[in-house]
């Protein structure tokens, strides 16, 4: 596998934002360029600890060269408080879809909402566009989250 580095501002749903960071890991593009997922698969469920913790993702925001499996921060490890020894790196969105301690990626076909997103955040989390609550989803993207979860509940119980 081959090592990126990146530099980029990360921004917290919290109204802050930590510029000019130095991260250094694995580009995404890299894994999936191994993993090759299905056709159908749009989105992806990411995994991680503590207490199986997972974000949602859809397939282009995470298929991006700015997206890194990070294991460094301004040119020390990765502390393990912020994710370490591997962490999530997506930065042209909020900080929580940047998961901590990953263990791994669902592919699905359906976006199916992780933790903060079954708890009210918004489905996409675009800073730019202050997307931090699903009050401020369109009506579309709260009939996707109502059918990707009928759909993942239906699969479960089959």
């Amino acid at each position: 596998m081959c090592i990126r580095d990146r530099d980029c501002d990360i921004h917290c749903v919290t109204h802050w934002s930590l510029f000019d960071n130095h991260f250094v890991g694995i580009p995404v593009q890299e894994i999936l360029r191994h993993v090759r997922p299905k056709p159908e698969a749009r989105y992806v469920l990411v995994h991680a600890d503590p207490d199986n913790y997972t974000t949602n993702l859809a397939l282009e925001d995470i298929d991006r060269e700015d997206v890194l499996l990070g294991v460094e921060h301004n040119g020390q490890p990765l502390a393990a408080e912020h994710g370490g020894p591997c962490r999530l790196l997506v930065p042209h969105l909020y900080l929580w879809k940047s998961a901590k301690w990953v263990r791994g990626f669902e592919f699905l076909d359906v976006n199916a909402p992780g933790f903060w997103e079954e708890n009210g955040y918004h489905m996409h989390a675009d800073p730019w566009r202050e997307e931090r609550y699903s009050g401020q989803e369109t009506h579309a993207m709260q009939q996707m989250r109502a059918e990707a979860a009928r759909r993942l509940r239906d699969a479960g119980s089959r």
